[in-house]
């Protein structure tokens, strides 16, 4: 099918509430084409950031509907907490491990419910990408359903990579991002231009507890080595070279090396590798310019698996 064809397939899409508990609602969203259902993708977003990291529902652009139009069953996650008004939100006593725990169960148990259970394709963003592979640690049954994972930009431990990365990890994020939101009861996200959802103070100090801590749950269970001891699918690595200081590229190789050996391709994006534009991390599920760029590749890889 051409791409002037495949843009013009009739996409449906419609968003679930999910209960998940003390009546707070993780969501998501469904899109997929009117006829032929194909593989089920399950995405999810990252740190201070929604469904539509994924897609743009006015104008129908983004990795969701690429996915879609080639006849995947898309299904993008959003955890507990996103749309919150500021009030609500600083109220919300909701953390990282009660993600993996809680919300992601929820959320894979309701795509399963109307999704083909055999070769399913789940994407993660950024933090998603730590979330999803500490879920399926967890979780080491959903591995026999999926085929392959796909990272954009994921990163687990901060890799040293300068002065400026140093300065943005441990004086704005972990001092003044994290003060302001002790003060407020949130993090304000969206006013800080950080990300598209203002975030839980508990989730965001957690995160920040991975970027140089162990990665071991509260209860004790040790990722870092459990990790290593499974069989993980085909993954595909894409690491944004814009703004080099902040060491993307470096990130994703040390967290694609965390779960050992594996059938894993690293992909670099940016002008001096040869793609169209330096793609901001929060943009590489949504440029337009993506389509035609890099998003070929990914759908030629995921043809090319067995």
């Amino acid at each position: 099918m051409s791409y002037k064809n495949r843009v013009s397939v009739s996409i449906r899409e419609e968003r679930l509430d999910i209960p998940i508990a003390s009546q707070q609602i993780a969501h998501l969203v469904r899109i997929r084409p009117e006829q032929s259902l194909g593989q089920a993708v399950f995405m999810l977003h990252g740190l201070m950031d929604n469904a539509n990291c994924f897609h743009n529902s006015a104008s129908q652009i983004g990795l969701a509907y690429v996915l879609a139009r080639e006849g995947y069953d898309v299904y993008l996650a959003e955890l507990r907490g996103r749309h919150l008004d500021s009030k609500t939100l600083s109220k919300l006593d909701f953390g990282v491990e009660q993600a993996i725990a809680e919300d992601l169960p929820k959320l894979v148990a309701a795509m399963n419910k109307t999704a083909q259970l055999e070769s399913q394709i789940w994407i993660g963003q950024g933090f998603g990408s730590l979330l999803l592979i500490s879920y399926l640690t967890r979780n080491p049954t959903n591995l026999n359903n999926l085929q392959a994972l796909i990272h954009f930009s994921p990163f687990r431990e901060s890799q040293p990579a300068g002065a400026i990365k140093n300065f943005w990890v441990n004086w704005v994020h972990k001092r003044g991002v994290n003060q302001l939101g002790k003060i407020l009861g949130y993090i304000p996200a969206i006013k800080l231009k950080l990300g598209r959802s203002n975030e839980s103070l508990v989730f965001y100090q957690e995160a920040l507890d991975y970027l140089n801590g162990a990665w071991q749950s509260q209860d004790g269970f040790n990722y870092a080595s459990e990790v290593k001891k499974l069989d993980w699918p085909p993954s595909l690595y894409f690491a944004s070279l814009y703004r080099s200081w902040r060491g993307s590229e470096t990130d994703a190789r040390a967290f694609m090396f965390d779960l050992g050996d594996h059938n894993a391709r690293l992909i670099k994006l940016g002008r001096r590798v040869g793609n169209q534009k330096n793609y901001k991390r929060s943009e590489l599920c949504l440029h337009q310019s993506a389509e035609q760029d890099y998003y070929p590749v990914l759908l030629n890889w995921l043809k090319e698996l067995p």
